[in-house]
């Protein structure tokens, strides 16, 4: 499988990120003390989590965050920091997903990628591998953690049972023992089922299989090395070379908005 060049990613980058921001709703960065952020770096080995400097940078490029850095080192200087960058659905989902950032030549961690975070800085967690001994074309896939508590029934099971007449407690009996329950997960599923849980799984399963399709964009370039002349074709001919591409993300990305529709429906339900 051919490799993409480096202005071919920037070429599908600007689709990427606008796919990006079309399936997922409100990202913010999270609290890097929150218990589910400490919980997930650790399972990780990555961390302590820092706020990062989100700076506009011409040389960074989204869903290829190594090789911007690396472009930004060769013409710049300084080093490249491998690691994770944390975003949030409040209340839904925390997202990790492998991510480089650059250290100035003092040293400073800059996030010269853009982000899917409106905020003017970024939470990024470093890894101690050293970013050359990294396989930057197998990089680590992006981690989900469910946020969402679903409702605790328990103290509505109680009054519903308390309220039943002798004769329908005793008809409730027949069949939660018919049925292998106790009265109470018997009286418990008569309740209308959280559907945000089954929302949150199959949006992180449309992300998954988004993000697996990624790799093969490669077969979709239309590489023109024959008649490639500079003067004539400029930036024009990266762009015709990645239209099919880019094409293809926009259509994978269907599955995504929909899902995602669907979970944000889940989570703000309508009144009446």
């Amino acid at each position: 499988m051919p490799e993409l060049t480096l202005p071919q990613k920037h070429s599908l980058a600007a689709e990427r990120h606008l796919a990006d921001m079309e399936a997922w709703d409100e990202q913010i960065v999270p609290d890097p003390d929150s218990p589910a952020v400490q919980a997930l770096l650790a399972e990780l080995g990555a961390g302590p989590a820092e706020p990062v400097e989100l700076r506009e940078d011409g040389a960074g490029i989204y869903g290829w965050a190594l090789d911007g850095v690396q472009a930004k080192t060769d013409l710049e200087g300084g080093t490249i920091r491998a690691g994770w960058r944390l975003r949030m659905w409040e209340n839904v989902l925390l997202v990790a997903e492998f991510h480089a950032v650059w250290a100035d030549p003092d040293g400073v961690h800059i996030d010269i990628t853009p982000a899917l975070t409106e905020q003017p800085h970024s939470l990024f967690a470093p890894v101690p591998d050293a970013a050359e001994e990294l396989d930057w074309d197998h990089l680590p896939a992006t981690q989900y953690r469910v946020l969402h508590v679903p409702v605790d029934l328990t103290p509505l099971i109680a009054p519903r049972i308390a309220a039943l007449k002798p004769s329908q407690r005793a008809y409730e009996e027949r069949r939660a023992a018919k049925a292998g329950k106790s009265l109470e997960d018997w009286i418990a599923g008569k309740f209308e089922p959280d559907p945000v849980p089954d929302a949150i799984a199959a949006f992180v399963a449309a992300c998954e299989a988004f993000d697996a399709r990624l790799p093969a964009l490669t077969e979709l370039i239309e590489s023109r090395p024959d008649d490639y002349d500079e003067d004539d074709e400029g930036p024009w001919l990266v762009d015709y070379e990645t239209e099919a591409a880019r094409d293809a993300i926009y259509t994978r990305n269907a599955a995504r908005i929909r899902a995602s529709a669907a979970l944000y429906d889940a989570v703000n339900p309508r009144e009446g």
